[in-house]
């Protein structure tokens, strides 16, 4: 018998190396990484340049808000051939003189009202020793309640820590405040009477197919902030006259220093209205609860006269902001910036929403709806 003769295993496969990144895939990929890094950084630093001027910002930005309402007057009498420099010193001496018959007409009495809101301290002590005896009786009935002294004493002491506090930064304060106003005059004088060469400046940077929009949408938000800041402060100059002539008839105590802290709240959208009455039903319950009930029915009144006729005639659409998105800007312009974020959040939303209707959303109408519309056809 012969051996049968052994079968050939097959060859194996060849071995693949593996595939080595040559230099050039290398460095791009090392550049692309480097270019995201690089622009995540910027993005950070850009967020906190931002959050560091973000008092440049507000006056910058009260600065266009006031200019724009200067401008209309200063264009009404360069229309009647008054020269440009002549009519803006013309409008500014107008508000300016406006402001001191104000302040000489309303100072004095209302230092008076405030001194005799410190002669009303004993009486609010009394009142204060009374809530206390009780709340004392409250807590036998309900003993979980916690010690008066504990409750209140603890909110009292803070309160004066925070007015203490407050008083001795009020130097530095009145010295920003002074600054902050001059540099917003300085600032809107300048955008006044430069109003035109600023825009030329706009339209060189933008292209030439892009510039008849731009001029339409920059028209569009100066006409809007101008008309807003003056309507803003004929309703506040009537809120604050109507509440003063309530609260005087009713008979409670400080009517003008109330009237005045209603009117500067008007500045605030939605919140302010609310906010002002605090200090308002407080004074008013030291005038007996008569006149408490009748302060809080004025106030409901003159609010729904405001919403009614002041606000849709005086102010009517000139923003044309929807209700929803107006109180989320206040919220947002109160988180980021305080109470002048809430103050400037209506103008500033209703400046991104004509951008957004304008640029953004033809923007997206003609460039991404066609190109999802080819994909998916």
């Amino acid at each position: 018998m012969t051996d049968p003769t052994p079968t050939a295993s097959p060859p194996a496969a060849p071995q693949t190396p593996p595939r080595l990144i040559r230099s050039g895939e290398w460095w791009s990929q090392a550049l692309a990484v480097a270019a995201g890094i690089c622009l995540a950084a910027a993005a950070v630093g850009v967020v906190l340049l931002i959050l560091r001027l973000v008092n440049v910002l507000v006056i910058l930005f009260l600065s266009v808000l006031i200019a724009a309402t200067v401008a209309r007057p200063v264009r009404a009498l360069e229309r009647r051939r008054v020269p440009p420099a002549i009519a803006i010193v013309l409008v500014y001496l107008v508000v300016l003189g406006t402001l001191g018959l104000l302040i000489v007409l309303v100072i004095p009495p209302l230092i008076s009202q405030i001194a005799g809101v410190g002669r009303q301290l004993p009486e609010l002590l009394d009142r204060y020793q009374e809530l206390r005896r009780l709340y004392e009786s409250l807590r036998q009935q309900y003993p979980e309640l916690r010690p008066f002294e504990q409750e209140i004493g603890g909110l009292g002491g803070q309160l004066l820590s925070d007015i203490g506090t407050s008083l001795s930064r009020l130097p530095q304060r009145l010295f920003g405040l002074v600054f902050d106003v001059l540099s917003v005059m300085v600032i809107s004088t300048l955008l006044v009477a430069r109003r035109q060469e600023l825009l030329r400046a706009v339209l060189d940077l933008t292209p030439p197919e892009h510039r008849e929009r731009v001029r339409a949408v920059l028209t569009i938000i100066w006409v809007r902030l101008g008309q807003y800041l003056g309507a803003k402060l004929t309703v506040m100059l009537i809120v604050g006259a109507l509440t003063y002539l309530a609260l005087w008839l009713i008979g409670v105590p400080s009517p003008l220093l109330l009237a005045v802290i209603v009117a500067l709240c008007e500045i605030i959208p939605r919140a302010g209205t609310w906010l002002a009455r605090i200090p308002l039903f407080i004074l008013a319950a030291t005038a007996g609860w008569l006149a408490l009930g009748l302060t809080i029915a004025s106030s409901v009144a003159i609010q729904n006269l405001k919403g009614l006729v002041l606000s849709p005639f005086i102010e009517g659409s000139q923003l044309d902001l929807h209700p929803l998105l107006a109180f989320l800007s206040v919220l947002i312009g109160a988180a980021l910036l305080g109470l002048a974020g809430a103050a400037l959040a209506i103008p500033a939303a209703a400046a991104v929403q004509v951008i957004a209707e304008e640029i953004v959303l033809p923007w997206y109408r003609h460039r991404v709806v066609p190109a999802e519309t080819q994909r998916g056809g």
